[in-house]
């Protein structure tokens, strides 16, 4: 039977199928067998339980369900025979296949779904966004051309739905050095699978803090009440927020009764309100007096709330997680983190490789070559972002192909496009000398400094600059 299941799966789409007694994907010989199934329990997407009276009587396949269940993983079992299902089952439903098989698989497929595992309906990409977004952060509507982060997307799930399941921390926080990918890890690799489980997730549209965190948050919870049907009033719920807990609120925080409406307003009444706060560091260093204290002693209050039926993923640079244990108003708050670190060759290939399969063009094995040994530190993938998106445009400019030539004559490598286009620029539109005192204000003007001497982004308003700037 379990080979059965397995062959319905790939039939579907799904690609990455485990079992462990298969010739080919299953437990390779001479390997521990037990550290293996622990190893692929950690590292798959869901857990699919062929429940019959052997394996309800297994004490391993018990120390299995356990194991997965303590990871969050989803668990749907597949009753195959007249055996009685364990009880540390029963809190899920369990499909038939002893009657209606047919109907049986369809039930297991749209559970598959709803929990964002959906080989049928993959992430489209309609070919209106360019497949290499270049420096530009990865959205959601990205989430088709998004490669190399499997694991990485998998990890941060599964910490999501540990949480909700157990509880005992409100924050996730997605951790990662300048340029490393953190945002577009969050935005197109988890958000858009979270929104497919809509039992569970009630996304927020992620914001980032800046100035002014209270209109930002509101402004996305706005946005968050249209998507779900109702009429958001962006300066009501940003004068809900600020004004704090009060009569009207049953002394409650308001972010709190603000996710319970957001629910009861979508009709997902069990999910998880999940806000998304992107560079989390913009709220950490600043002097007294400054709203984001109150932001963050609020959102402490809201998370630690074991009736709230409210989570949060924030991204942080990594170098910022000391400001972040050490600021009055969050430090000391329950959280789970991970780390994006750099991406192994193969998880590289995929970037380069991959957006360029999708876009119908042929890339050169010299030029993946070249580009992948030009790519050897963390701090490049910036660089390699921009390259990619450059041999793009050259692409539907000319042909549909990739090349190396290209690569190395016509952009310079990948130190030389990013130079050739601020040179390429320049030409065009020289600056005059006080243009250049002008940019220089402004560029500084965008970051500031903590205590600990860390540089971070810094919000400036448009209107702060000089029109001379704006033309820039």
């Amino acid at each position: 039977m379990a080979a059965e299941v397995k062959a319905w799966l790939e039939g579907e789409g799904h690609g990455s199928v485990f079992l462990d007694f298969d010739p080919e994907v299953g437990i390779p010989a001479g390997r521990s067998w037990e550290q293996e199934l622990y190893r692929q329990l950690r590292a798959c997407r869901a857990v699919i339980l062929v429940c019959s009276e052997h394996s309800m009587s297994s004490r391993w396949c018990f120390a299995e369900i356990t194991h997965a269940r303590s990871l969050g993983k989803p668990i749907f079992p597949l009753k195959v025979d007249g055996c009685e299902v364990d009880p540390v089952l029963t809190d899920r439903q369990i499909i038939d296949l002893t009657s209606d098989r047919e109907r049986a698989f369809e039930r297991l497929a749209r559970g598959l779904a709803l929990a964002g595992i959906d080989a049928a309906n993959p992430f489209d990409w309609d070919g209106s966004r360019p497949p290499y977004p270049g420096l530009l952060c990865f959205q959601e509507k990205d989430a088709a051309i998004f490669f190399g982060r499997d694991k990485e997307v998998g990890r941060g799930l599964d910490l999501l739905h540990q949480v909700r399941r157990y509880g005992g921390a409100g924050l996730l926080l997605v951790l990662g050095g300048s340029g490393s990918g953190k945002s577009s890890l969050v935005r197109a690799g988890m958000i858009p699978r979270l929104r497919r489980d809509r039992d569970n997730w009630l996304v927020v549209d992620p914001f980032r803090p800046g100035e002014e965190p209270w209109e930002s948050l509101a402004a996305a919870l706005a946005t968050a009440f249209e998507r779900a049907g109702e009429a958001g009033d962006r300066k009501d719920i940003r004068r809900r927020l600020e004004a704090g807990p009060g009569p009207e609120a049953d002394g409650g925080e308001p972010l709190v009764e603000l996710a319970r409406d957001l629910r009861q307003a979508a009709g997902q009444t069990e999910a998880t309100v999940l806000l998304v706060v992107d560079q989390f560091e913009e709220l950490l260093a600043h002097p007294d007096g400054h709203p984001s204290a109150d932001f963050l002693a609020r959102l402490r209050e809201a998370l630690e709330d074991p009736r709230a039926p409210l989570l949060a993923v924030a991204t942080l640079r990594s170098d910022f997680l000391g400001s972040f244990q050490k600021n009055r108003a969050i430090g000391g708050i329950p959280f789970r983190d991970f780390l994006v670190g750099g991406m192994s060759v193969e998880a590289l290939t995929e970037v380069i490789v991959k957006p360029a399969e999708l876009a119908g063009l042929d890339m050169e094995q010299a030029l993946v070559q070249a580009l992948l040994e030009d790519t050897r530190t963390e701090d490049a993938l910036p660089l390699l972002a921009f390259t990619l998106r450059e041999l793009y445009e050259l692409a539907t400019a000319d042909s549909t192909s990739l090349g190396v030539s290209e690569y190395r004559d016509r952009l310079g490598g990948l130190q030389g496009s990013v130079a050739r286009a601020a040179e390429g620029l320049l030409e065009v539109r020289p600056l005059t000398g006080e243009q250049e005192e002008e940019l220089r204000g402004a560029f500084l003007g965008m970051v500031r400094m903590d205590e600990d001497g860390h540089f971070a982004r810094d919000a400036l308003s448009w209107n702060l600059l000089s029109e001379s700037a704006h033309e820039w």
